[in-house]
């Protein structure tokens, strides 16, 4: 969740020289194999601008020339669209994407993507992939996890997409837009993304069934695991007082508020570990990130949810 501490991200880089892009967009794409050729005017020119926090970054990017290469994997989800034809990207892979001037797609996510686009100006909008897959979570019922996606937009979701942006675009571009105003737009354009690209969390972890107000707290639960929660908090985004939230869950789910949030965390815990190389990370590191602390206690819980150890997970060879 967008904080009114977190740094922002403002970006504003221009030039006139090839060299200079290359490198520039290297390291933005967390590349090594970036090209740009001929100019196609009188004379070479490049802009890059993002804004944006640790949620969403909104960046439109211009070159005068033709470039090709490949952008690195990232943890993150990339909505784009191009102003004029000749961009393709995922070039690589089975389905590459001829984008259409103007009409939104999802990036694959997950891996390097090739792309080869003529002159052009590309407007990204890149969420932060915790924060977009809450949101889905929340909005799918379900445990928040990695994303299946369509590429194109649904059919009849698209002007509704596009008037979204279009309003948000010039506030998320703005460096002087609040913190909570930020946050606001964010979670706007974030749900008429899942809205439109028919996105969905492909862990099955489904809220259960039970009095509006029981399903209420899951879903609120569900979106923000990632963040410390306490009984209060839950309490507090309900309305409803802990003691009757409490006797609400032990009748209709069997559990409390606080088993029900550690099994979502579980859950995600295992997403993470079974998608990561346990030479970049660790499971204490992947267990912290999401709230536990007592490494004992957690490998505990892991092995009675999941039946293995979470370091045999992580081991595991990657899907």
């Amino acid at each position: 969740m967008t904080t009114d501490t977190g740094p922002l991200i403002h970006v504003d880089r221009s030039g006139l020289d090839i060299d200079e892009a290359v490198a520039f967009y290297e390291r933005v794409y967390s590349s090594e194999d970036i090209s740009v050729g001929r100019a196609v005017g009188e004379r070479f020119a490049w802009r890059f601008r993002a804004v944006g926090d640790e949620e969403v970054v909104v960046a439109t990017s211009s070159v005068d020339a033709p470039r090709w290469g490949t952008i690195g994997q990232a943890p993150s989800y990339v909505l784009a669209w191009t102003t004029r034809p000749g961009l393709a990207v995922d070039t690589a892979g089975r389905d590459p994407i001829d984008m259409e001037p103007g009409v939104p797609v999802m990036w694959p996510s997950g891996r390097d993507i090739a792309f080869d686009g003529a002159p052009t100006t590309l407007h990204t909008v890149r969420f932060d992939a915790g924060f977009l897959e809450s949101v889905a979570a929340a909005q799918r019922r379900a445990v928040p996890g990695p994303l299946r996606f369509s590429t194109h937009a649904t059919p009849g979701t698209v002007d509704a997409l596009r008037t979204v942006i279009g309003s948000a675009a010039p506030e998320l571009l703005g460096v002087r837009t609040s913190r909570s105003r930020r946050a606001a737009l964010n979670m706007l354009v974030a749900e008429a993304v899942v809205d439109a690209f028919d996105v969905t969390p492909t862990l099955d972890f489904p809220v259960q069934e039970g009095p509006a107000s029981m399903r209420f707290a899951q879903e609120w639960m569900v979106a923000n695991a990632h963040r410390p929660i306490t009984s209060t908090d839950v309490s507090r985004a309900t309305g409803i007082n802990a003691r009757s939230l409490q006797a609400t869950f032990r009748r209709h789910a069997g559990t409390s508020p606080m088993v029900f949030l550690r099994q979502v965390r579980l859950h995600r815990v295992r997403a993470q570990l079974v998608a990561s190389d346990p030479a970049d990370t660790t499971v204490a590191a992947i267990a912290g990130s999401w709230g536990f602390s007592h490494l004992g206690r957690f490998a505990g819980y892991y092995a009675d949810t999941f039946g293995e150890l979470p370091s045999d997970t992580l081991r595991r060879p990657r899907r």
